[in-house]
């Protein structure tokens, strides 16, 4: 007999992803890997920014402009157009971290509803499954694009178990302490994915768990259930 059905919503970008490509494509025009990070944390901050301010934030409009703001007045290796492009086209040779596929599999077969949750489009989890060949494990691939304003906004998350029809007990499964923190606002129990081992930030809710890879969820429920 299987244990209790649950719908688990996962981040996407860091959280399924290994944003690897995206560093090496910033080293490679010549503004280093760690300008990776500072990008990444711009892209997010000014999205919660528009969110906050009631206004439409788009991921790649966002990225875009960043990208073009940070790298401007850096000795690169190309054209600024063309290091705007190279770090942007990075996106679709992000692939899986290793655990992923694996750990979806593990829970797919243990009866649990699976659902991406991005502020981005829906295109690149939709690549990342397909490249892998898992996306039949998914239930639904979601975005809060044209549907609901930025996570960590409680209203991200309410909308995501309405159009899923979530009536069961729900997670919401990051890397990011500000995603926790937000699921948490709207009532989820959550899951903190510390792949680096990480201290959690104490201004934030703490989360439900803490795992060091996707493959330790199904047992985490199980145990949860038993």
């Amino acid at each position: 007999m299987k244990d209790r059905v649950v719908t688990v919503f996962f981040d996407v970008n860091e959280t399924l992803s290994n944003l690897a490509p995206v560093a090496d494509a910033f080293e490679e025009v010549g503004a280093g890997r760690g300008v990776a990070a500072t990008w990444f944390n711009t892209v997010l901050r000014d999205g919660f920014a528009l969110t906050t301010t009631g206004r439409r934030a788009r991921f790649l409009e966002i990225a875009t402009t960043n990208a073009r703001d940070i790298l401007r007045g850096m000795q690169l290796t190309t054209s600024l157009d063309e290091s705007v492009n190279a770090v942007l086209s990075a996106f679709s040779r992000v692939n899986l971290h290793d655990d992923v596929a694996e750990g979806l599999q593990s829970l797919h077969e243990a009866g649990h509803r699976l659902f991406t949750l991005s502020n981005g489009p829906t295109t690149t989890a939709e690549r990342l499954f397909d490249t892998a060949g898992i996306s039949g494990l998914m239930s639904g691939i979601l975005s809060v694009e044209g549907h609901a304003p930025w996570k960590p906004a409680q209203a991200a998350y309410e909308n995501a178990l309405a159009r899923s029809k979530t009536d069961e007990t729900a997670y919401l499964v990051a890397v990011h302490p500000w995603d926790i923190h937000g699921a948490t606002e709207a009532g989820l129990s959550t899951v903190w994915v510390n792949r680096a081992g990480a201290t959690y930030p104490e201004h934030f809710h703490p989360p439900t768990a803490t795992v060091r890879t996707i493959r330790e969820l199904t047992a985490y429920l199980s145990d949860q259930q038993g």
